[in-house]
């Protein structure tokens, strides 16, 4: 009998549960929680030198956490799979196409939210004694998130070299989003700033949540698309 074939939702619930497993046998996690960790370490040595700091010059030592972090765990994760034909087998199988990039970004977009959200909880909470407001949480998060699909978005579209790809991506996003130019408008970090209401004046939503929303539509897409016709 031949046996049925594994729904799209249990293979993305299988592969992102071997790149969790994978990710714990290696040293990139503790390598990410490190980077993670200098913003807080910022924040202890200001604190001690009793300087004050605004949210805002805060952010500054977050956005290296978006060029960084999507391309160490994302980036670099696909482009691995892709480059080392592990997922020649599995779409030797009867399993969707989609589901290979699903299962890793549910397995390690997560990751990166969380570790970029800690470092801007704990070192807020370090310069103000206080927690950092829920906005700004969630804006970071959606930020990291944006970045992660992004990081997904490269990597497919070129394997061997998605993670320097994405670090610099981010990083000239990270440049064009200070400038007092239109061009900022399409800026992960500079949408992430203006959704954290770290820009003063009035408080905006809808602008940053639409800019985000069609940046990862944008490289989601690519992504989803590219990885459908490799190996074909």
């Amino acid at each position: 009998m031949t046996p049925l074939p594994a729904t799209a939702w249990s293979t993305v619930r299988t592969l992102a549960g071997v790149t969790l497993k994978r990710l714990g046998r290696g040293k990139a996690l503790w390598i990410g929680a490190m980077i993670a960790a200098l913003p807080v370490v910022y924040a202890a040595i200001v604190h001690a030198a009793q300087r004050l700091v605004s949210p805002d010059d805060l952010f500054i030592f977050l956005r290296p956490l978006l060029a960084l972090l999507p391309a160490m765990f994302v980036a670099a994760s696909i482009g691995e799979e892709i480059e080392d034909r592990t997922s020649t087998y599995l779409w030797s199988r009867a399993i969707e196409r989609w589901a290979v990039l699903a299962g890793k970004l549910c397995a390690l977009a997560p990751i990166v939210i969380a570790l970029i959200v800690g470092a801007w909880l704990l070192s807020t909470e370090i310069l103000t004694r206080a927690a950092p407001t829920v906005v700004s949480c969630v804006a970071l998060a959606a930020g990291a998130l944006v970045a992660s699909l992004t990081a997904a978005g490269i990597a497919t579209a070129v394997p061997r070299h998605g993670m320097a790809l994405t670090i610099g991506y981010m990083l000239v996003d990270n440049f064009v989003g200070v400038l007092p130019i239109s061009l900022r408008t399409i800026s992960i970090t500079h949408q992430t700033r203006v959704l954290a209401h770290l820009e003063g004046g009035p408080f905006v939503v809808a602008t940053p949540v639409i800019a985000l929303a069609a940046i990862a539509v944008v490289w989601g897409t690519i992504g989803f698309v590219r990885i459908r016709r490799l190996e074909s």
